[in-house]
Formats: C-alpha cells, sequence, structure tokens
C-alpha cells in the first residue's frame, strides 16, 4: 500500500515541473487545454501560485524544466532557469537547447559550470526533432564529460503524433555510460523496454511523470484511447509496470508536469497513491529517488 494519511507530510521531491516566462506559461496551458477542456490551470498562474500549490501537497524541492522552441530562445530560457532557481530556492534549474542550437557542446558546458545549472533537458516532441541522433553527440559527449545528466521526454507517441529512433538511444547509452539518463514519462506505454535498459544500464532513471494518471484515465475511459497504439500496448505492459513499481523504485522519480499535467497536483500524486505498493517504494519514488540523484548525479545535496 501507499503512505496512510499519517504520513501524508511527508516530504517530496517533483521531478518535472514547468515554471518558465509567462508568455510560454500561456502557451503551454492553451496547449493542455485543447486536449483536456476542464484542465484546472489557468494561463496567468503565477510561479508564486505554481509552487504554493505543490507546498500544499508537501513538495519541498522540484526539478525545473525549459525547453526551447526555436533556437533563438535557448540563451534566454537557459539564463531564465538559473535566475526563477535563484529567485525560488526549491527549484533545481535545468538547461536545454534546440537541434539547430550551434556549437552544442559549449553551451552545455556554460549552462553546467557557468550558469550552474544541473543537468539539460530536451522534450523532441514539443521541440519538434530528433535528438537520439548524430546532431546531439556533442552535448552527449559534454555530459558524459562532466557526468551530469540528459534528461528527455519518451513515450506518449500517439499524443504527440511522433515518434523516437529508440534503436538510436540504446546506441547512445552503450556509447555515453558515464552520463545520466533520465526517461522521463518511462517510454510510456513501453514498460518491457524501461524494464530491459534499467538492468542493461546503471545510470537509467525513470521519470514516472503522467504515466499512473494515465493509467488510470485507461481505466476509467477507455473509449477515450480507441485506435491509439499507446492503449493497444497498455494492456500487455501492466504487469511489466508492476514490476518496475515492486522492484526497481530505486531508480523511479515522479513528477507532476505542473502546471500542464493530468489534472491538479493533489490529483496526480493521488493517482500515484492509488496503485499499490510498499512504504519503501513509495518514499523511493516520491523523495529518496530523487535525494540520491541529486547528490549522485548533479552533485546537488
Amino acid at each position: 500500500m501507499g503512505r496512510d494519511k499519517t504520513e501524508a507530510s511527508s516530504a517530496i521531491i517533483d521531478s518535472h515541473v514547468h515554471v518558465i516566462p509567462p508568455a510560454r506559461t500561456a502557451s503551454l496551458v492553451r496547449w493542455i487545454k485543447r486536449a483536456f477542456p476542464e484542465h484546472p490551470s489557468r494561463e496567468d498562474i503565477t510561479p508564486e501560485e505554481m509552487l504554493a500549490e505543490l507546498r500544499a501537497c508537501g513538495v519541498v524541492r522540484a526539478f525545473n524544466f525549459v525547453f526551447p522552441l526555436k533556437e533563438e530562445e535557448t540563451a534566454s530560457l537557459n539564463a531564465f532557469s538559473r535566475d526563477i532557481a535563484l529567485r525560488f530556492p526549491m527549484l533545481v534549474p535545468f538547461g536545454s537547447m534546440h537541434v539547430e542550437t550551434p556549437r552544442k557542446a559549449e553551451v552545455a558546458e556554460y549552462c553546467l559550470t557557468e550558469l550552474g545549472l544541473a543537468g539539460i533537458k530536451i522534450h523532441p516532441y514539443a521541440q519538434r526533432f530528433e535528438v537520439f541522433c548524430r546532431e546531439f553527440e556533442p552535448l552527449f559527449e559534454t555530459l558524459s564529460r562532466f557526468g551530469r545528466p540528459f534528461v528527455v521526454h519518451t513515450g506518449f507517441d500517439d499524443f504527440y503524433n511522433r515518434t523516437q529512433d529508440l534503436d538510436y538511444l540504446r546506441r547512445i547509452l552503450d556509447r555515453y555510460p558515464e552520463m545520466p539518463v533520465v526517461l522521463v514519462h518511462s517510454l510510456f506505454p513501453r514498460f518491457g523496454l524501461a524494464l530491459e535498459l534499467l538492468r542493461l544500464h546503471p545510470k537509467v532513471y525513470l521519470d514516472m511523470t503522467n504515466v499512473p494518471s494515465s493509467i488510470r484515465l485507461y481505466q476509467r475511459a477507455p473509449e477515450l484511447f480507441a485506435g491509439q497504439q499507446d492503449a493497444t500496448g497498455l494492456d500487455s505492459e501492466m504487469e511489466n509496470f508492476e514490476r518496475l513499481l515492486a522492484d526497481w523504485h530505486e531508480r523511479i522519480m515522479f513528477g507532476t508536469d505542473h502546471p500542464v499535467g493530468m489534472g491538479s497536483p493533489e490529483q496526480i500524486f493521488a493517482d500515484l497513491a492509488s496503485f499499490e505498493m510498499t512504504a519503501e517504494a513509495m518514499d523511493n519514488i516520491l523523495y529518496a529517488t530523487a535525494t540520491r540523484f541529486l547528490h549522485d548525479e548533479c552533485g546537488i545535496d
């Protein structure tokens, strides 16, 4: 079972939020409301409001992700990531870049050494390019040299109507074993592949953001997933999902995707808690794994 009410005040590290400039926040909220019109977020939600909502759920720290939709946004967003974390110390800032960013190795090193960012996050579906490709090898080489994390969106292919070169991902993991890699959304719904990569690569982590809520939505309203390959594969992958929660929680983190996750933060954490797991598993997924990850892979205590 998950945490009971007496444990509800235990500290949480949210491994996935987006505290970004106001215009980008408004655009992001408009995007999620096209998919989920009843979503509770507002276009004008402020950083203070976002973080207050997370604190109300017990969140004490949060990984903050930015991602440029155009190359010319890269430098300003990375500086914003640094500055917003200075303003709100509960945020752990990550940098990003675009496929068209020149001198990727230099940009990555600047993010890590000059801006003090924890790692690099790429959202290839939202940014509309392939990341598991030769163009990003300078980024992987730099992160491997520094031993710092590459955080990357994976899965939900049907939702975004895009795919990724997962064979190239395998080659990246083989070539850069010193680079920690966080597979955001845990390759949803390819949980069997997630299990395989965890076994083969000790520096691979999973971020379960949006996964429990998506499973619960599918179980409540399977008609919403009619014709989607993601849902077709989900039934056969549930055993693998349960094995992840039971056996691999020391390498799993969890986030809300606030302000554009699958509902309010309260609902998202409730969806996670609705799955049967040990107290140790729940503590790892909500706090301890992220704590170890920050110390071991980011040099942050």
